[in-house]
């Protein structure tokens, strides 16, 4: 499979001021807190997905629990697929940098 150029190939960390740097590690901090959020959102679907089956003994309920469940277990899956993705096109641009002499941001 053939590699997608990250938007972040064509930077020279040499030319970065402190603004890119923190604008980078903005980036990186709005990462986290998405991952986060997907993370509190699997978490939730599933534990009412739980409560769901627990409290109610119909078969529709059991199938809604189902389909809660799976939905927060594909939530989360995906929430850590697209931290992934992000995070390997941001860290090229810091390990060029540390491989520069450039102070980088720090």
């Amino acid at each position: 499979m053939k590699r997608r150029r990250s938007p972040y190939d064509a930077i020279d960390p040499a030319q970065l001021i402190a603004r890119d740097w923190l604008a980078l590690s903005r980036s990186r901090l709005a990462n986290e807190r998405t991952l986060l959020a997907y993370i509190r959102t699997a978490v939730a679907l599933a534990g009412l997905g739980a409560i769901v089956a627990k409290w109610f003994e119909h078969d529709a309920a059991l199938a809604a629990a189902i389909v809660m469940v799976a939905a927060g277990v594909l939530t989360a899956l995906f929430g850590v697929l697209r931290f992934a993705t992000e995070e390997r096109r941001l860290r090229p641009l810091e390990r060029r940098a540390e491989n520069d002499d450039h102070p980088g941001p720090g």
